[in-house]
């Protein structure tokens, strides 16, 4: 091989490394920028998470600051909660979740009117 061989091979050499050398700094670029997003993205995500936790710690105050004061009322516990109507109703609405009440062929216009 010639010197001038070797001269053009260094050359060719040295264009490739500068292509390669821009190409990586253009990469550089852009995932710098994406750092940039990300990071403010992480900080929006941490934010939100200070924000939630507070959130949840004043809805956990609130909740046991109102069952405090149910506490307090006399005879709460001896309350009956459901009527016969409501049983019919809950009842009702488990045979139709199961799949056992009635069908829309067994509904009339007469029954929806009155």
């Amino acid at each position: 091989m010639s010197t001038l061989d070797k001269v053009q091979l260094l050359e060719q050499r040295i264009v490739k490394a500068t292509v390669f050398i821009h190409n990586l700094e253009k990469k550089i670029e852009e995932l710098e920028d994406e750092t940039k997003i990300l990071s403010a993205h992480n900080e929006e995500l941490k934010n939100y998470s200070e924000s939630f936790s507070a959130d949840q710690k004043l809805i956990e105050e609130s909740i046991n600051n109102a069952l405090e004061q149910l506490s307090t009322i006399q005879g709460l516990d001896d309350v009956e909660l459901l009527d016969a109507t409501s049983v019919h109703d809950l009842e009702e609405a488990d045979r139709f979740t199961t799949g056992s009440g009635i069908s829309i062929d067994e509904v009339s216009l007469d029954d929806l009117v009155r």
